[in-house]
C-alpha cells in the first residue's frame, strides 16, 4: 500500500510538473530574423516594448474591441500580443500569445489568463504577411558586399 501511495504521489507531482506552453506556435517560418521582426510590427503595430535581442515583442494595450485605450486609469482589464521568435537559426519558429491583465483592489494590473482565440487570429495574419513577404524578397537571401 506504501508503495502505491508514493507511485501516485511521484506520478501526481510529475503531472504538475509538466509546463504548458500558451499561445500559437507558426513552425518553420522561412525569413531571418529582421525580416520576421518587421513583419510582426506591421501586423501587431509599433511594439510597446522589445527584448534586447530584438526576439520578443509586446504590442502595445487594446481592449476587447482590438480597440486601442485611451485612458489606462479607467480600463478594467487589457489585452496585449508577445510574439517571440524562437530558434538559434532557420528556419524559426514564432510564438503568438495574447495576455489579458486586470485591474486589482490597489490599482495594479495582473496577469489573469490567456486568450488563444484571438493569438489564432493574430497567428494567422503573421503567418500570411510572412509567405507574401518571402514572395517578394530578393533573388540573393540577406548579401552584403562588405
Amino acid at each position: 500500500m506504501k508503495k502505491l501511495m508514493s507511485g501516485v504521489l511521484f506520478t501526481g507531482l510529475l503531472f504538475l510538473s509538466g509546463c504548458r506552453t500558451g499561445g500559437v506556435i507558426l513552425r518553420e517560418t522561412p525569413l531571418n530574423v529582421s525580416e520576421t521582426r518587421r513583419v510582426v510590427v506591421s501586423i501587431i503595430g509599433e511594439p510597446r516594448s522589445v527584448s534586447q535581442n530584438g526576439r520578443e515583442l509586446e504590442s502595445k494595450y487594446y481592449d476587447k474591441k482590438n480597440m486601442a485605450i485611451e485612458k489606462m486609469d479607467m480600463a478594467r482589464e487589457r489585452y496585449f500580443t508577445h510574439v517571440t521568435i524562437l530558434g538559434d537559426r532557420r528556419p524559426y519558429d514564432v510564438q503568438v500569445e495574447v495576455l489579458i491583465e486586470a485591474r486589482v483592489e490597489d490599482g495594479r494590473f495582473e496577469l489573469v489568463d490567456r486568450d488563444d482565440g484571438r493569438a489564432a487570429v493574430v497567428a494567422e495574419k503573421i503567418r500570411v504577411a510572412l509567405n507574401q513577404s518571402r514572395d517578394n524578397r530578393n533573388v540573393i537571401d540577406d548579401f552584403r558586399s562588405f
